[in-house]
């Protein structure tokens, strides 16, 4: 029994080696889908302050909504509206730069964590972090849903 026994336990600590070491091996994530690479890069346009880089991204009939509590407010309704918004706000030296912190896809909807930073005008560095769902549309930003900011 004894003998069996060791024959038995060499082949199982083998497996058990080899279970240890693949834990350890880095397994790539999957590539970021087409509307988490459109995403990602309207943010990187958005920081670069490169309005038509923006442009391209965006759908004719843009929509950007922002959600607090039951109320829905419209901040864009179509793409001269929220070219016209962003115009002014990049010119603000308010401006943040953006970036996202975690993601979800889910068909044509991306969800995402987006940490926005700024200084204020006394020169501290400031940050909130707020959910937004973008939806696509042909490869498009169609609408994007921002629910409120935590600071």
């Amino acid at each position: 029994m004894f003998r069996a026994g060791r024959q038995l336990a060499e082949p199982i600590a083998a497996l058990a080696a080899f279970a240890s070491l693949s834990a350890c091996v880095h397994t790539p994530q999957a590539a970021p889908t087409s509307e988490l690479t459109t995403a990602l890069a309207y943010v990187d346009a958005y920081n670069a302050r490169d309005l038509e880089a923006m442009l391209k991204l965006m759908h004719a009939d843009v929509q950007w909504l922002s959600i607090s509590g039951e109320k829905v407010e419209v901040f864009a309704n179509g793409k001269a509206d929220l070219t016209a918004q962003m115009r002014e706000y990049m010119a603000s030296p308010m401006a943040t730069r953006s970036e996202i912190d975690g993601d979800v896809t889910d068909g044509r909807f991306v969800a995402v964590r987006e940490i926005a930073r700024w200084t204020d005008k006394d020169g501290a560095e400031r940050s909130q972090s707020a959910l937004a769902v973008y939806e696509f549309e042909n490869g498009l930003v169609r609408r994007v849903w921002y629910y409120p900011a935590s600071k």
